[in-house]
């Protein structure tokens, strides 16, 4: 297992956020959920690309400011799951410090 550790990247509400995921050959990524303020998103709005090596692109638009998180699963081709990846995302609101 691996420790990732992501610092936390920052927006502002109404930015679109674009997440791109490698996987190894026979992976595809799925199993993409938000999260903000610790609290799941139920029914996460996102626009999914596939490429043609089995990688995603993600396309979020976020709506509130907060502390997101994002986990994306990369799932290989039994259905295995790998470890989830994490990404954080500080949100403000336009114009505040």
């Amino acid at each position: 297992m691996a420790l990732r550790i992501m610092l936390p990247s920052k927006a502002n509400v109404g930015d679109i956020i674009h997440f791109s995921f490698a996987v190894r050959p026979g992976q595809t990524i799925s199993g993409f959920e938000v999260m903000i303020n610790g609290q799941k998103v139920r029914n996460a709005e996102f626009t999914l690309n596939r490429a043609k090596n089995g990688g995603a692109n993600y396309i979020y638009n976020v709506t509130a400011p907060g502390i997101y998180q994002f986990q994306i699963t990369p799932i290989g081709p039994a259905g295995e799951r790998a470890e989830p990846r994490w990404n954080t995302l500080e949100v403000t609101a336009p114009g505040a410090a």
